[in-house]
């Protein structure tokens, strides 16, 4: 079982504005890496109104790679993955855009949302955004720092399979009567 966790951050509010993603790497009951990748935006994405949210202005990517520069690496992640995201539909947007702009394929992953395993396994919460779940299940958050928020994903995922004592994703996702969907 390989999950790959994703949080991509935006430079502004179009999803093609990709300035970092975070990764965090699950396979075979272990995590094995958890990282970030800063990069240039594509040329007309490339001004900043986000950086109050995560830190990130212009300069900080100015003389990073674009995105496409790690597409390839980023499919050796992901290949045989189930895709993790908090709010999925977001990350996978900003990832569909970002291919659309370079002319690359869509990564044709499964993929899980854990705001819908949040709200299924934690219903008692007030809402499930992922600093509250993360306060309620003692994980360390940076929000909004890529690689935080990718592990943090993870570690949802992960204490929601303990929580229910089904360490097998399949098993569980039945279970919880959550399922898994494909990125086109």
């Amino acid at each position: 079982m390989r999950i790959v966790a994703l949080d991509f951050e935006t430079a502004n509010s179009s999803p093609a504005s990709a300035c970092a993603l975070g990764v965090a790497v699950y396979e075979e009951g272990e995590i094995l890496d958890s990282f970030e990748w800063y990069f240039k935006p594509p040329r007309r994405y490339n001004f900043f109104t986000n950086t109050s949210i995560h830190g990130i202005s212009k300069s900080d990517v100015e003389n990073e790679y674009e995105f496409v520069y790690y597409y390839e690496e980023l499919c050796e992640i992901t290949k045989d993955a189930v895709l993790v995201a908090h709010n999925a539909m977001f990350d996978l947007s900003v990832l569909n855009a970002m291919c659309d702009v370079y002319g690359l394929d869509h990564l044709k992953n499964e993929y899980i949302d854990t705001v819908a395993i949040s709200r299924r396994v934690y219903p008692e919460l007030y809402n499930h955004k992922l600093n509250t779940i993360c306060a309620y299940l003692h994980i360390d958050l940076h929000h909004h720092n890529g690689k935080s928020d990718a592990f943090a994903c993870l570690m949802i995922l992960l204490k929601a399979m303990e929580a229910y004592d089904i360490y097998e994703l399949d098993p569980f996702l039945k279970r919880i009567r959550v399922n898994k969907k494909v990125n086109m």
